[in-house]
């Protein structure tokens, strides 16, 4: 009996180790994705249409002399 207890505590510990590896691999994704997302949201901010429209006129024009 003492034989199939003790691989019954091997087990279970094992799963809880595992488990606890999936829940900190699962939260690193979920913090990862959501800097991403962030991002994302920066810059489409950051390239709305009518503000490229008014940088592109204020650029000067660079000529070349040769």
């Amino acid at each position: 009996m003492k034989r199939r207890t003790a691989r019954q505590m091997v087990r279970l510990l094992s799963d809880i180790r595992h488990s606890a590896n999936c829940r900190a691999l699962r939260a690193s994704a979920v913090i990862r994705e959501m800097e991403l997302a962030a991002l994302e949201a920066e810059e489409e901010e950051g390239d709305d249409p009518d503000t490229s429209r008014d940088e592109m006129w204020d650029k000067k024009p660079s000529w070349r002399t040769s």
